[in-house]
C-alpha cells in the first residue's frame, strides 16, 4: 500500500492518530463515515502493534496454500512497522479468486509465455507473488521506497517456487501520481506491455484518491484490465473514488466474499476497463 512517510514508524503513528481523530470528534458522530463503530475493525489486522494490541513486534511468516501450487506462498510481515508491513484482508481474496478464475484473464498464460502484471500498492506482496506463481506471470511489485526491502525479501523467499512455475517478480518504487516513477516502470516498453493491473485494499484515505486515479489512467489503457479487491471502510472515500473512476472506466463486480465479523461488507473484486469512446456519425 501507499502509506509511508519519512520514517515508517512516524507514518504508522500519524495514520493511527488520523483515524482516531476522525472517529472521536464527538460521541454522536463517532465513525459516521465508516461501516464499523469499532476503530479496531476499520482496518482489520492493519493497525501498528501498539494500537492493535498485537502481542508480538517480531517479524511473522504467513503462508498461503493454493490448489495450483505444490508449496505455499510465504510472506514476512512486520507488525511493529505499521500498515505497509501487514496483511490487508482483500489481498487474500484476490490471490485465491483470480487463479481459480482463468476465464477472467486477458489471455491464457503459459510457462513459456507468462502474463505481465503490475501490482499497485503491493505492501507485503502476498497477492502479486501468488499470481506470479499460480498463473504463471511476471509480476511487477510496486510501492513506496520504504516498503521495497521487505518486498524484495518476500520475493527471495518464494524464488524457488516461482522458478519452478515459470513465474518471476521484480520490485520497483511507484508513488501514485508520480510521473517520473510511472515512466520509469514502463521505460523498457510502452505502458500497454502489461496484460493486467491489480491491487488490493488501496482505497482508504481520501487524499490518495486523485493520485491513484491518475496512476490508473496512465497504466490502464486500451485492452489492459484493472482488477481491484476492495473492502469498504470509509463511505466518503469510496464515493469519491468510484465517482471519479466511473468517469474513465466501466466497472463491474466480479466476486464478493462474506463480511468479516463486525462488518457489513466483505472484500469485493471489481473489474475496471477503459470506457470506449463514442464517435458521432
Amino acid at each position: 500500500n501507499q502509506l509511508c512517510s519519512t520514517t515508517v514508524m512516524a507514518a504508522a503513528a500519524t495514520a493511527t492518530a488520523a483515524i482516531a481523530a476522525a472517529c472521536s470528534s464527538n460521541v454522536s458522530a463517532s465513525c459516521s463515515d465508516s461501516d464499523s463503530e469499532d476503530l479496531r475493525l476499520l482496518l482489520p489486522n492493519l493497525l501498528p502493534a501498539s494500537a492493535a494490541a498485537a502481542p508480538s513486534s517480531e517479524a511473522q511468516l504467513h503462508q498461503f496454500h493454493l490448489p495450483a501450487l505444490p508449496s505455499p506462498i510465504t510472506v514476512r510481515t512486520i507488525p511493529s512497522l505499521g500498515l505497509t508491513f501487514q496483511l490487508w484482508p482483500s489481498a487474500t481474496t484476490l490471490l485465491r479468486f483470480l487463479p481459480a478464475s482463468p476465464h477472467l484473464l486477458p489471455r491464457p498464460p503459459a510457462a513459456h509465455c507468462p502474463l505481465s502484471i503490475l501490482e499497485l500498492g503491493s505492501g507485503t506482496g502476498a497477492a502479486g507473488l501468488a499470481l506470479a506463481a499460480a498463473l504463471p506471470a511476471h509480476t511487477v511489485l510496486s510501492d513506496l521506497p520504504a516498503a521495497l526491502p521487505n518486498l524484495r525479501h518476500n520475493a527471495s523467499l518464494n524464488a524457488p517456487l516461482l522458478d519452478s512455475r515459470g513465474g518471476s517478480v521484480s520490485v520497483v518504487p511507484l508513488p501514485w501520481g508520480d510521473a517520473a516513477a510511472m515512466g520509469a516502470v514502463v521505460a523498457p516498453a510502452p505502458a500497454s506491455r502489461f496484460d493486467l493491473v491489480v491491487a488490493s485494499d488501496v482505497v482508504y484515505y481520501e487524499e490518495l484518491v486523485d493520485p491513484l486515479i491518475e496512476t490508473l489512467r496512465f497504466f490502464v489503457k486500451g485492452d489492459v484490465v484493472f482488477l481491484m479487491a476492495h473492502m469498504r471502510r470509509w463511505k466518503r472515500t469510496d464515493k469519491k473514488f468510484f465517482g471519479k473512476a466511473r468517469k474513465v472506466f466501466d466497472i463491474e463486480v466480479l466476486h464478493k466474499d462474506p463480511p468479516p465479523e463486525g462488518w457489513r461488507h466483505g472484500p469485493v473484486v471489481y473489474r475496471f476497463t477503459v470506457k470506449k469512446q463514442r464517435h458521432n456519425k
